[in-house]
C-alpha cells in the first residue's frame, strides 16, 4: 500500500503544470472609508465590475451597456461580503464574493465568454532597483511588493508565479541578466517551471517615480513595453490587464456562441484506475465541461461523452495547458447512430477528439 501511495505522489510531482486554478475570480476587494450602506452599495458595484472584467478577461466588457443594465441590481449577485480593517489608516477593505452561477448566466446571455479558473501560469522574473537595494523579487526578497503584485495580478484575472530563487535559479540567471534583458538566458532558466508564459522586467525607482521595462515571451511571440507610475504596484496594472486580454483571446474568444454541444473523446493509455481517475477528474474540473460520462472501457481505451459550452477549439487549447493528456490522432466527424438511414444527413455530425493519458 505504501509503495502504491509513493508511486502516485511521484507521478503527480513529475507532471509539469502549464496552468493553475486561479482562486478568487468571483471575489474583489474595494477600499472604503466607512461601513455606511451608501458607501457599501457603490463599492459593491465597483467590485462587481472588477469581477466581470476578471471573469471575461476583458476591459471592453464594461462598455457593454445592455449588460451593465442587466447587472445594475448588484445586490442580487452578492453571495457574501465582509469588512477588513486597513493597516495604514482608519478605513476598511470591503471584500465581496459574487454568485458564480448567476453571474455566468447573465454574461452568457449577452454573449460574453466566461473564462474558467484553469488559466495559464505566468512566470515573472523581476529585477528591482529601488535606489537602496537591488534584488530579484520573490516572496522572501520582497514580501510586501510580492503580495501587492499578487493582488494586482488577481484583480486582472492573471495567474502569476515568482521564481524560487534557489541554488538552481541563482546559477541559471542573475540580477544583471534580467536587467540587461538576456531573453535566451531567462528562457533557459524558466524551463524547470514548465510554463509557456514568461515575463521578465526591470523595475527602477527614480525621483519617486517607478519605471517598468518589461518583456513577455508567449509561445514563440514576444511583447515589450514601458510603464511609469508613482505606485510600485499600480505600475503593473496595464501590463497585467494587457496580458490577460491577449490570453483571453485564445482561451475565451469572443464571437463563440456558448450553447451546449456534445463531444466525444477517446482516450488511450488508460492502464489503471489512477489514469482513469486522473483524466476524468481533470476534464470534469474544466468550467466549460458541463457533463461527463464514460460510454465504453475496453483494454486501455475509454470513450467519454462530454457536454461542453463554447467551441471545441477552446477545449483543445485549454487541454494543451496541462500535461495530463497528449493529442492522439486527428479529430474526425462521425454520424450519430440511427435506425433510419435517410435521417442521417439532417442530424448534426458529432465531434470526436483523440488523446493519450500521460
Amino acid at each position: 500500500m505504501m509503495r502504491f501511495l509513493v508511486s502516485i505522489l511521484l507521478l503527480l510531482l513529475s507532471v509539469p503544470a502549464y496552468a493553475v486554478q486561479l482562486e478568487g475570480l468571483y471575489t474583489a476587494q474595494v477600499e472604503v472609508d466607512d461601513q455606511s450602506q451608501s458607501v457599501r452599495n457603490q463599492a459593491i458595484k465597483q467590485a462587481l465590475h472588477t469581477v466581470v472584467r476578471k471573469v471575461s478577461g476583458r476591459r471592453s466588457t464594461l462598455n457593454n451597456s445592455p449588460l451593465l443594465e442587466a447587472l445594475s441590481n448588484v445586490g442580487s449577485y452578492v453571495e457574501q461580503f465582509q469588512y477588513k480593517k486597513r493597516d495604514q489608516d482608519n478605513g476598511y477593505w470591503l471584500i465581496v464574493r459574487f454568485q458564480k452561477t448567476a453571474l455566468d448566466r447573465t454574461l452568457q446571455q449577452f454573449d460574453v465568454p466566461v473564462w474558467g479558473a484553469n488559466r495559464p501560469d505566468v512566470l515573472l522574473w523581476l529585477a528591482v532597483d529601488d535606489g537602496n537595494d537591488r534584488y530579484i523579487l520573490n516572496s522572501s526578497t520582497g514580501k510586501e511588493l510580492a503580495d501587492a503584485l499578487k493582488q494586482e495580478s488577481l484583480d486582472a484575472g492573471l495567474a502569476v508565479t515568482l521564481p524560487l530563487l534557489d541554488l538552481a535559479d541563482q546559477r541559471a540567471v542573475s540580477f544583471n541578466d534580467i536587467r540587461a534583458g538576456f531573453s535566451e538566458q531567462i528562457a533557459l532558466a524558466s524551463q524547470r517551471y514548465s510554463t509557456n508564459q514568461v515575463i521578465f522586467a526591470r523595475l527602477l525607482k527614480t525621483n519617486g517615480i517607478w519605471q517598468l521595462n518589461w518583456t513577455w515571451l508567449s509561445e514563440g511571440r514576444q511583447y515589450d513595453g514601458v510603464e511609469k507610475s508613482s505606485g510600485v504596484s499600480t505600475v503593473f496594472q496595464p501590463v497585467f490587464i494587457e496580458m490577460t486580454e491577449k490570453l483571453a483571446d485564445i482561451y475565451a474568444p469572443m464571437g463563440i456562441v456558448s450553447l451546449e454541444k456534445k463531444l466525444t473523446i477517446e482516450l488511450i493509455g488508460v492502464d489503471d484506475l489512477l489514469a482513469f481517475t486522473r483524466a476524468t477528474g481533470y476534464l470534469s474540473s474544466l468550467d466549460m465541461v458541463k457533463k461527463l460520462n464514460w460510454e465504453q472501457l475496453q483494454g486501455n481505451k475509454v470513450v467519454l461523452n462530454l457536454v461542453i459550452t463554447g467551441d471545441e477549439s477552446v477545449l483543445i487549447q485549454t487541454i494543451a495547458l496541462n500535461d495530463v493528456l497528449s493529442p492522439g490522432s486527428s479529430q474526425r466527424l462521425v454520424a450519430p447512430v440511427s435506425a433510419d438511414i435517410n435521417s442521417l444527413p439532417a442530424q448534426p455530425l458529432e465531434k470526436v477528439l483523440y488523446y493519450r493519458v500521460n
